[in-house]
């Protein structure tokens, strides 16, 4: 029988204590691992070994960590090297992935344009940096995005990354831009229309009016040299023709006013209505003779506008209130401001015939007449160049009136201080 001696070798006491200051030192730094978990402040583990395993930590949410997941944004923590340690679901979303497919790789293996990537990591080493890039997505030609990469000290991971999809807004600048073509397009073919117009007024001024002229002035001189031969109802037929021939001319002058002022660059300046009204009250009373003007408001009202313009729409107001007088009485014009809905709004009153207001929708349209010829001549297109002088400076012009007892029209018109052309 044999017999097989077991001795065991004595452990020396240097050892023991070097053991156990191992010991001591790895249960620190599991203690302080376990910490670090359960406050948050660890978003994934490294195991090292030939290929070093990442594993994200769940449990333990903390406020911060619930933010960054409901972000409108995509959130990345990752190393300097780019590997990604932490993304929430939002940043996934962008990549169309699922988180375990993201966490763990490099972020360059995510970005179309690669290139971009290293020099935005390495910028980002000294502070903080950011740029647009292109983001990989299956089924896309990538996802605009611009991302802001911010150095960490302190924390698990290096860098931190906050990164926006810029999808809606590429599409909205492609939209903008064009918009812009299309404003341009519009621009050049309003300036070709312009000039059109230009043409066609210069043509209507020249071209038709000597045809005109030569009408009148041949009627005229029938009537001088052949006056004597001439029958009653041929002189009478002859003066119709002449007479209908001046009426086209201030037809087609008033008609050319209308085109003018629709395409007309206003010139804005500083305008004193009370001294303009004066200037055109002035004017009208050289064909109306002597009228009354009243200016209701105190001291001095500005406002801003082209003054030639607004000086025509004042004058037209004044003559309708002239010319639409009761017969036999000295025409009186009430000129003011008053304050309706908290804006100021002008009003330039009458006494004369009025009108009725169940035709108060024709008033501003061209060529549309209240009255007839014979009491009261005129083209009809006076009131239409009123309103869009007052239009073009952004203003509105409206009437109230009741027949027998005079017509109040009002209109707005922009402050001193304020001068956009419509």
């Amino acid at each position: 029988m044999t017999t097989v001696s077991t001795e065991t070798q004595p452990v020396s006491h240097e050892k023991l204590l070097e053991e156990n200051r191992d010991l001591r030192i790895r249960l620190q730094e599991a203690e302080q691992a376990i910490e670090a978990i359960r406050s948050g402040g660890v978003d994934a583990l490294v195991v090292p070994g030939e290929e070093d395993r990442i594993f994200t930590l769940e449990g333990a949410e903390t406020p911060y960590r619930s933010f960054v997941e409901h972000m409108q944004e995509g959130a990345v923590s990752m190393g300097l090297d780019g590997t990604i340690l932490y993304c929430n679901q939002r940043f996934a979303d962008m990549l169309g992935l699922p988180l375990e497919r993201i966490i763990g790789s490099n972020f360059a293996r995510f970005a179309v344009n690669v290139e971009t990537v290293e020099p935005l990591l390495e910028e980002a080493k000294w502070g903080s940096c950011r740029s647009e890039l292109i983001l990989f997505k299956e089924g896309s030609s990538g996802v605009p995005a611009f991302a802001s990469l911010q150095r960490l000290t302190g924390e698990a991971a290096d860098l931190c990354m906050v990164v926006t999809d810029l999808t809606d807004i590429m599409a909205a600048r492609m939209l903008v831009s064009e918009l812009e073509i299309r404003v341009d397009e519009r621009t050049a073919a309003l300036v070709s229309k312009n000039q059109e117009l230009e043409g066609f007024t210069y043509s209507v001024s020249h071209d038709m009016r000597t045809p005109l002229r030569a009408i009148v002035g041949n009627a005229s001189i029938v009537l001088e040299e052949e006056g004597d031969r001439l029958s009653e109802s041929g002189k009478d037929y002859l003066e119709r023709l002449s007479r209908a021939a001046l009426k086209m001319a201030r037809l087609i002058d008033d008609l050319l006013h209308y085109a003018r002022i629709g395409v007309r660059e206003l010139m804005f300046e500083p305008i004193e209505l009370r001294r303009l009204a004066e200037k055109v009250a002035d004017a009208i009373a050289v064909n109306h003779g002597e009228f009354d003007l009243d200016v209701t408001f105190d001291g001095e009202q500005w406002t801003q506008g082209d003054s030639h313009v607004i000086g025509m729409a004042l004058h037209n107001l004044v003559d309708n209130a002239c010319k639409y007088r009761m017969p036999g009485t000295l025409a009186k014009v009430k000129f003011g401001i008053e304050e309706q809905q908290g804006e100021p709004v002008y009003f330039l009153r009458d006494e004369g015939i009025g009108f009725d207001m169940a035709y108060v929708r024709k008033l501003f349209v061209p060529f549309e007449r209240l009255h007839r010829d014979a009491e009261y001549p005129g083209t009809g297109i006076g009131l239409a160049n009123v309103r869009r002088a007052i239009e073009r400076h952004g203003g509105r012009i409206w009437a109230k009136s009741e027949v027998g007892k005079g017509a109040t029209f009002y209109f707005t018109l922009p402050p001193a201080e304020s001068h956009s052309p419509q």
